[in-house]
C-alpha cells in the first residue's frame, strides 16, 4: 500500500516562512484623507488595519489612529487574509504628490 502524497502546505520546521510572512508590495492609497494626508512625511510609518465600513471588510491604512486611506487590489485581498489569520503590517509612506500617497506594505 502506498502512503499518501503529503501536502506541501504544513507548518514546517527552521527556515519556513508562509506567503503571509514575505508579503511586501507598494500601493497608492484609496480615497485618501485630505485632513490626514496633510500630517504625514516621506518615510512616516503608519498602522494596517481591517475594519467594517458599510457593510463591507475594508484595510485601511491609519496615522495616529485617523484613516489616511484604504488599500484595494489583489494584493489587499491577500493582506487582508493574513491580517485575519493574526499577522500585522505597517505601510512606510514613499511619496506624496498633490494629495495622492504611495506606501510600502511590509510585514512588522
Amino acid at each position: 500500500m502506498s502512503g499518501s502524497g503529503g501536502g506541501g502546505s504544513g507548518g514546517g520546521g527552521p527556515g519556513y516562512s508562509s506567503p503571509c510572512d514575505t508579503l511586501r508590495f507598494d500601493s497608492q492609497l484609496s480615497s485618501p484623507q485630505a485632513a490626514v494626508v496633510r500630517t504625514l512625511n516621506v518615510n512616516d510609518v503608519l498602522l494596517i488595519a481591517v475594519v467594517q465600513m458599510n457593510g463591507q471588510v475594508v484595510v485601511q491604512v491609519l496615522s495616529n489612529g485617523q484613516p489616511a486611506g484604504g488599500l484595494t487590489g489583489p494584493e489587499a485581498a491577500q493582506l487582508r487574509n493574513c491580517i485575519g489569520q493574526g499577522h500585522d503590517y505597517t505601510a512606510r509612506v514613499l511619496q506624496i504628490v498633490s494629495g495622492q500617497v504611495r506606501v510600502r506594505v511590509e510585514h512588522a
